[in-house]
């Protein structure tokens, strides 16, 4: 058996020279082999050395990303939030009201989770591909936006759902607004959103109010109906700014 030999430095380091990360800590005996399975404290270290020889001693990356910054940036890079009217803009008091009265539907909501046994009996298990549009739209088209229809679908297609409804809306022509039934099943689906919200879920959320302001932007503000054709816009835009805290957003 080889006798060990420990060095804490190296024999020509000078002491007065302060210790380098390059310096080796051990020195190992001359007579250990190199093995591929090391049976001793210095055949393992005489592994381990060798082995470190194959790598670089500073590590940079060599690839180019330059080509997936397209796809990243849109998880970076944000529009700026429309610009609105003064006579479009809600007032603190309203978008109070706002979100006592969804928090009151989200606490009822939990309840439900919480208790299954209190669901009504008209709950539909809903199931289909979520990355299919023309069956989402098939969906908001045929199904009224109840909380019985809405509890039957799985956690996994609640913020699908938002996201296709924010497509749809992208729709809506300069001037017009969000028809109530859409608006009733953006409604229903912010009731269901799960918290804390995924980094997913606040991306869908603030493409969602943005695209309102922006809807927001195009109308109006002498026109004969534009208190109704503001409300459904200022609310997504209250509760996502005040509801869900992304107070960047906010009037």
């Amino acid at each position: 058996m080889p006798k060990k030999k420990i060095v804490v430095k190296p024999k020509d380091c000078d002491a007065d020279k302060p210790d380098d990360l390059l310096s080796p800590c051990f020195q190992i005996n001359s007579n250990v082999e190199l093995k591929d399975i090391p049976t001793t404290g210095e055949e393992y270290l005489l592994k381990v050395i060798k082995e470190r020889e194959n790598y670089s001693q500073v590590t940079k990356c060599d690839k180019d990303f330059s080509k997936f910054a397209k796809n990243q940036s849109c998880f970076v890079n944000e529009l700026p939030l429309a610009k609105v009217h003064d006579n479009l803009k809600p007032t603190i008091e309203w978008q109070n009201i706002q979100v006592a009265d969804f928090s009151d539907v989200r606490l009822y909501i939990s309840r439900l989770l919480a208790n299954k046994s209190q669901w009504p009996n008209s709950i539909k298990v809903v199931e289909f591909d979520q990355d299919n549009l023309i069956t989402w739209r098939k969906f908001f088209d045929i199904n009224e936006p109840t909380l019985s229809c809405v509890l039957g679908l799985r956690y996994t297609l609640l913020d699908r759902a938002l996201e296709v409804l924010t497509d749809i809306i992208d729709d809506v022509e300069p001037g017009k607004t969000i028809d109530y039934k859409t608006g009733q099943w953006i409604y229903a689906f912010l009731a269901c959103t799960r918290q804390p919200l995924l980094s997913d879920t606040t991306s869908i959320l603030r493409n969602l109010a943005r695209k309102c302001a922006e809807i927001r932007s195009h109308l109006n503000p002498e026109a004969e109906n534009i208190k109704e054709a503001v409300a459904p816009l200022n609310i997504f835009i209250c509760l996502v700014s005040r509801y869900f805290r992304q107070y960047d957003l906010a009037d």
